[in-house]
C-alpha cells in the first residue's frame, strides 16, 4: 500500500536572503517551487556584484567577463546602474551528498521550470524561466551545449504571448 505523504520544504533564512535583490517574478517561482518539490533545494546565490562576477570569471566559474560593460546584459546575476534586480538564482540541493548532484538538480529543474510556466499562463509572472541546463530550451538537456550551469536559473521574457 502506497502512503500518502505530504511533503512541504520551506525556504531558511540564508535561501530568504540570497533571494532579496532578485526579480519578482523569480522570487515567486522559486517561493512556489520549494513548496512543491520533492527534493529539498535551497538559493545559493542570487544577486551579485560586478566585483563577484569578475572573480567567477577568473577563476573558470562563469563565461562573462564583467569589465566589458556590453558582456553585463548577459550577467544576470549581476547589479549594475541600469538593472535594479538580479535575474538569475544559483540553487543547490539541501543534502550534502547531493548537492551539485546532475541528476538531482535536473529533477529540481523540471519542477521549476514547471512552476514558471504555470505562473506565466495563469499571469502571475510576466517572465518564463531559462535553465543552464538547457539554455536554449529545446528539451535537449545537457548536451548539445557548449557551457553547462545545471544550478543556474534566470527569467527569460517571451518574445510573444
Amino acid at each position: 500500500m502506497i502512503q500518502n505523504t505530504t511533503i512541504m520544504f520551506k525556504f531558511g533564512k540564508r535561501s530568504k536572503q540570497c533571494l532579496q535583490g532578485v526579480h519578482k517574478d523569480l522570487q515567486l517561482i522559486m517561493e512556489e517551487t520549494i513548496k512543491v518539490s520533492q527534493l529539498d533545494f535551497g538559493i545559493h546565490e542570487g544577486a551579485r556584484t560586478i566585483e563577484k562576477q569578475l572573480e567567477y570569471f577568473h577563476s573558470g566559474k562563469s563565461k562573462i567577463d564583467p569589465r566589458k560593460k556590453e558582456n553585463l546584459i548577459h550577467a544576470k546575476h549581476v547589479l549594475y546602474e541600469g538593472r535594479k534586480n538580479a535575474e538569475a538564482v544559483d540553487i543547490h540541493i539541501s543534502s550534502k551528498q547531493y548537492a551539485w548532484n546532475t541528476l538531482h538538480l535536473s529533477f529540481v529543474a523540471g519542477s521549476i521550470i514547471a512552476i514558471a510556466e504555470k505562473l506565466y499562463q495563469e499571469k502571475k509572472t510576466t517572465h518564463k524561466i531559462r535553465w543552464g541546463g538547457n539554455w536554449d530550451r529545446d528539451k535537449i538537456i545537457i548536451e548539445d551545449q557548449r557551457f553547462d550551469d545545471l544550478p543556474h536559473f534566470e527569467i527569460h521574457k517571451p518574445e510573444s504571448t
